[in-house]
């Protein structure tokens, strides 16, 4: 199963479970804000591959299964409509993934078993289908590999993974001088005047 190799937490109270998952979102999260801060100062990107993007420039030629199997966590490059909320290491970038993400940490940690996530493969690089929080709190407790069901897409030629799409670049950018200009203003207030206003990510 997906979990096996982290222990079970079965006699954690529930209180010890929720407030464990707690810190470890509050770390996730800063961590993906932190990188996703250093790669604007530093013109480069951290976000996941976008499928959409690269399907519009390949022609699929066939789709098949490929069955249920253990993936690399690393070889996991990309999304499927969900590459503004988690960064190319599946830390948390957004704050609507909180209750989500919360809810896997604990069952995690009461190790109980969760379904496979779904992942589309293209070459040697998978894109994710649904599982996006599942992936990113296996990665947060320091686990390299998950359980997946597999779609096989045979393509009419190599993926360009080597650089972002063009959509992705606007919206690196976008993003990159909006968390830019609310560190900065966060540096020029005033101490003790509160934020009408959260962080973007």
């Amino acid at each position: 199963m997906i979990y096996q190799t982290m222990p079970a937490l079965h006699h954690m109270a529930p209180d010890f479970c929720q407030q464990g998952a707690q810190i470890l979102y509050a770390h996730a999260l800063a961590q993906g804000r932190r990188g996703h801060f250093w790669s604007a100062l530093a013109g480069s990107s951290r976000e996941l591959l976008s499928l959409e993007d690269f399907s519009q420039a390949c022609t699929v030629q066939a789709r098949s299964s490929g069955g249920t199997r253990t993936v690399d966590i690393a070889q996991i490059r990309g999304s499927e409509g969900r590459v503004a909320d988690f960064d190319r290491d599946f830390s948390p970038l957004q704050e609507h993934t909180r209750d989500r993400w919360l809810g896997i940490a604990v069952a995690f940690r009461r190790g109980r078993c969760l379904p496979p996530v779904s992942l589309i493969q293209v070459g040697d690089c998978y894109f994710v289908r649904d599982g996006h929080h599942r992936i990113s709190v296996a990665r947060a407790l320091g686990q390299q590999a998950i359980e997946a069901t597999i779609e096989v897409w045979q393509v009419d030629q190599p993926l360009p993974l080597g650089q972002p799409s063009p959509t992705q670049s606007r919206n690196h950018r976008s993003n990159s001088l909006t968390l830019l200009r609310d560190r900065l203003l966060s540096l020029l207030r005033p101490a003790g005047k509160v934020a009408t206003s959260p962080v973007n990510g």
